[in-house]
């Protein structure tokens, strides 16, 4: 199996909810977290470069960057094996969503 057939596979068994909760949020929430830091620290750059515009285009892809990851974790919140995990995980996913869109 390639790599590239191996994440297809995690892509799609996180989209229909049957990944392992946290795969989707350390195998993909790291990759995701540094990205849209990278993003974060470009779009500021370019604001104070005078390209506001471009910062802006920036900010919207780092926001649907995480949205996608937020689906995909938020889907399957409940594989855990402690319950109590779900309403924890899905608590901060909320939270860092609206930390996504104030910032």
């Amino acid at each position: 199996m390639s790599i590239l057939s191996a994440i297809r596979r995690f892509c799609s068994r996180a989209s229909e909810g049957e990944e392992s909760f946290w795969r989707v949020w350390w195998l993909a929430g790291i990759p995701v977290g540094w990205t849209t830091a990278a993003l974060v620290i470009a779009a500021e750059q370019l604001r104070y470069a005078g390209n506001s515009g471009l910062g802006d285009l920036l900010d919207v892809a780092r926001f649907l960057i995480y949205l996608v990851w937020f689906q995909l974790a938020w889907r399957c919140s409940r594989n855990v094996v402690y319950a109590p995990w779900t309403p924890l995980a899905r608590g901060i996913l909320a939270v860092g969503l609206v930390l996504s869109v104030m910032f």
